[in-house]
């Protein structure tokens, strides 16, 4: 551990400060110090985290001030999202030597003056009238503070990147005696690589753990119960890497972020279910030696904290990272689109099989999400945007997120521009899976042009002035136009613009 402090600080530490050099003080375990007014803040350089130790003046030499460092910082690991099982590891990771320097770098410098501001200026974001812990204050901070990853310009929020460190760099691993029995489970282990890929070794133990359940009497309901919530934290696992083995203690970071990956929050109830479930794979995993009793223990511990800390003080910083993560995600999806804003596709959009043509040619935006395209379509075609929709490819289904056919492979509509097309491929919009109009859309044109962001779509021309939702489809189209000649009508252009914009943002409503 490196620690850089000022000269004043230096001699009333009575710290003799080495030289070190300037690429070591951007590691995970170098922090530096600022003291403003009675409070000290100790800030982690590579990952900001900050940690606050108030009354700076009683530290008359460098050990005292290092147990008062260590014990602030058990009591944020104690707040923040962290396994209880790791919490040593990681304190001892920090503290297993420490050295002194005066190197302080500006970014650093930079960095604590923001968060001496956050704390005693003007606009603080601390609540001193609820007398917050030093953990507490330093909670805060790391909730509402971003930093930047200077190679791919990111941002970050401090407290995400802290707990994203201490699942990749901190691992409590399973410690299972190796033999015949147990050996074909452990692809990742120590002593035997690769021995079976991940998918293998996760089918034979959710094939192992449904005969252990089976063998004990359990209810075809309880069985089902089970083998769902293994095979999805087995699943949870291999997006990190690892496999069930690996770190006793991911069931904790599962049950904090079910809610975001599963875009669900069971009840209190749901959630002791899922415990009593997980309690259960625990056991057969012990009775298959891939847990010892020591492991079983680690993971029933971390399956209470993450229940616990569900419905904790700390529920409010999981719902913040979820909101975090959410901003991101439109900040990526900003980013990406914006690289389409100069370009300009023309597209033509006629109703199949339907006699005489009914057609639309207009223009759009490269940065227009297919959503806001299939809108702008079914308004084009005089839709009241009451059914489902999907936009079709081959066998690619785009559709809204709440909508999952089954038919094919099928992407979030909400995701994909219309710059991501290929523009040589034919796509069909299919609207109301009762009456099932068809609409077929063709890309004619793509112009470099500069424009503003987010531009609408603009009309060129087109014929017939749309169809009628509940008709019957196209058949039922064809004989209403047989008593209304005006559906087959040439279109009113200078009409037809001054209503298409406000027809899409009433269809957009609709599927909000």
């Amino acid at each position: 551990m490196i620690i850089a402090v000022e000269n004043s600080l230096a001699q009333h530490l009575h710290v003799n400060s080495q030289i070190i050099a300037p690429s070591e003080l951007l590691e995970t375990n170098v922090w530096t110090i600022r003291v403003t007014g009675e409070f000290m803040i100790i800030m982690n350089n590579l990952m900001s985290l900050p940690i606050i130790v108030r009354y700076p003046q009683r530290f008359n030499d460098s050990r005292s001030f290092i147990a008062a460092f260590k014990r602030e910082f058990l009591s944020l690991l104690e707040v923040s999202p962290i396994p209880h099982a790791k919490i040593r590891m990681i304190r001892d990771a920090q503290f297993n030597k420490v050295v002194f320097t005066q190197q302080i770098q500006p970014e650093t410098q930079q960095q604590l003056q923001m968060y001496q501001n956050l704390m005693m200026g003007p606009n603080s974001i601390i609540d001193w009238e609820k007398d917050p812990s030093n953990a507490e204050i330093a909670l805060q901070l790391a909730e509402q503070t971003r930093i930047t990853n200077k190679a791919t310009d990111e941002e970050y929020v401090v407290m995400d990147v802290f707990e994203d460190y201490s699942v990749a760099d901190f691992k409590v691993a399973t410690h299972p005696k190796l033999n015949e029995h147990n050996r074909s489970y452990l692809y990742r282990s120590f002593s035997i690589n690769d021995i079976m890929n991940a998918t293998a070794v996760g089918e034979k133990i959710l094939n192992d753990y449904q005969e252990y359940l089976g063998s004990r009497g359990k209810s075809e309901s309880v069985i089902d119960r089970n083998l769902d919530c293994a095979a999805d934290y087995i699943g949870y696992c291999e997006t990190l890497g690892e496999s069930v083995l690996d770190d006793i203690t991911l069931i904790y970071h599962y049950f904090i972020n079910y809610e975001k990956l599963h875009n669900d929050r069971p009840t209190d109830t749901g959630f002791h279910s899922k415990s009593d479930a997980f309690r259960e794979f625990g056991k057969f995993l012990r009775a298959e030696d891939l847990f010892s009793s020591e492991d079983y223990d680690l993971f029933v511990q971390a399956i209470s904290q993450g229940i616990k800390d569900l419905d904790s003080r700390q529920v409010m910083y999981h719902l913040q990272r979820i909101i975090r993560d959410m901003q991101r995600q439109v900040r990526n999806q900003r980013e990406h689109a914006i690289q389409y804003v100069n370009k300009q596709y023309t597209i033509y959009v006629e109703l199949s099989d339907y006699r005489p043509k009914m057609w639309r040619r207009f223009t759009v935006s490269g940065d227009t999400r297919l959503d806001m395209l299939c809108f702008a379509i079914l308004a084009a075609f005089n839709a009241d945007g009451y059914h489902l929709f999907e936009l079709q490819q081959g066998k690619i289904h785009y559709q809204l997120p709440i909508l999952d056919s089954g038919f094919g492979q099928s992407n979030d509509i909400t995701q994909s521009w219309v710059g991501d097309y290929n523009l040589a491929q034919e796509y069909n919009l299919i609207y109301d899976f009762g009456d099932m109009w068809n609409f077929k859309i063709k890309f004619e044109e793509e112009k470099s042009k500069r424009l503003p962001a987010h531009t609408g779509p603009k009309i060129i021309s087109g014929f017939g002035n749309g169809i009628l939702d509940d008709i019957g489809g196209v058949e039922g189209l064809t004989q209403a136009a047989k008593d209304d000649p005006a559906i087959n009508s040439p279109l009113n252009i200078p009409k037809f613009k001054n209503q298409w914009t406000h027809k899409i943002e009433k269809i957009r409503h609709s599927y909000e």
